[in-house]
C-alpha cells in the first residue's frame, strides 16, 4: 500500500526529517511507530525535509507499507503510537509517488513587549522597533523569478538557485508579525535567509538597496543573516496532478 501521510510537528526536539544515526527525525519516528503494529514501510520519506528545530502543520509523508490498511485505521494506530510533539492528521492512498508542485511556509516574529513563553519554542523574538512598511516593500520585492545565489547557505549543493517566488506577505496578528512564503522551490534555509534579510533592513542594520541588491544575485550584509529555525513552519505542500 502506497499512502501519503499529512504530519504536523512541533520540530524543536526533531534534528530534522531524513533518519540520522543516534538522532530522533521525523521520519525515524514514524517508522518506529509503524514497526510497531508490523507495518514497517519499505520505503519512507518527507516530501519536504526540515531542518532541525523547524515546524509543521502540513509537511507530508510518503509511505510504502508492506499491506493494505483502511486510512480510518491507520490514523487510529498513528494516533496511538506516534509521539504528542508528532501527528498524522490525514492518511490519502495514492498509486504513485506523489511529486510536490507548491509549497507554503509560514514565519512568525513575536512582537509580545516582554516575551511570550508560550511563544519560546515557535517564534522569533524581535523586541524593539521595526519598520513594518519597508518590510511589506521588500516582501513585493521577492515576488516573481530571481537568482538567490547570494543567499546560498551551506549546505546547498545545487548550481543554479534560480526559483520563481508566487506570493510574500507580512501580516500584523496580536503582538506579532508573519510572513507567508509560496513558491514551487526553495534554495536550502531560503525562507528564514529572506526573514533574517528583510528584518535587518527594518531594524537599520541594512539598506534596502542591500537587501534589493542581494535578490539581484550579488552578495551583501542583507544577505548574511538567517532567521532562527525555531520560527518557521511549514503550512502545507500541494501536489501536483
Amino acid at each position: 500500500m502506497r499512502a501519503v501521510l499529512r504530519l504536523a510537528y512541533d520540530g524543536t526536539d526533531f534534528a530534522g526529517c531524513s533518519p540520522l544515526p543516534g538522532e530522533r527525525t521525523v521520519v525515524g519516528e514514524l517508522v518506529a511507530a509503524l514497526s510497531r503494529v508490523a507495518l514497517a514501510p519499505t520505503f519512507a520519506e518527507t516530501l519536504s525535509r526540515t531542518d532541525a528545530g523547524v515546524h509543521a502543520r502540513g509537511n507530508l509523508g510518503h509511505v510504502v507499507l508492506p499491506r493494505s490498511v483502511d486510512p480510518a485505521d491507520l490514523l487510529r494506530i498513528l494516533d496511538r503510537h506516534l509521539p504528542d510533539d508528532l501527528r498524522c492528521v490525514e492518511v490519502i492512498p495514492v498509486n504513485a509517488p506523489p511529486v510536490a508542485a507548491e509549497k507554503t511556509y509560514r514565519y512568525q516574529l513575536d512582537r509580545s513587549p516582554f516575551g511570550d513563553p508560550h511563544r519560546a519554542r515557535t517564534w522569533w523574538r524581535v523586541p524593539g522597533a521595526l519598520d513594518e512598511a519597508a518590510l511589506h516593500r521588500l516582501a513585493a520585492a521577492c515576488v516573481g523569478t530571481h537568482d538567490f545565489e547570494a543567499f546560498r547557505r551551506s549546505g546547498e549543493t545545487r548550481e543554479d538557485l534560480t526559483r520563481t517566488l508566487a506570493a510574500v506577505t507580512w501580516d500584523t496578528v496580536p503582538d506579532g508579525l508573519v510572513c507567508e512564503v509560496r513558491g514551487q522551490g526553495f534554495p536550502y534555509r531560503l525562507v528564514r535567509s529572506l526573514v533574517g534579510g528583510m528584518v535587518m533592513v527594518a531594524r537599520g542594520s541594512a539598506s534596502e538597496e542591500d537587501f534589493l541588491a542581494a535578490l539581484a544575485g550579488g552578495a551583501g550584509p542583507a544577505s548574511r543573516q538567517t532567521a532562527p529555525a525555531r520560527g518557521l513552519w511549514l503550512m502545507g505542500i500541494a501536489l501536483s496532478g
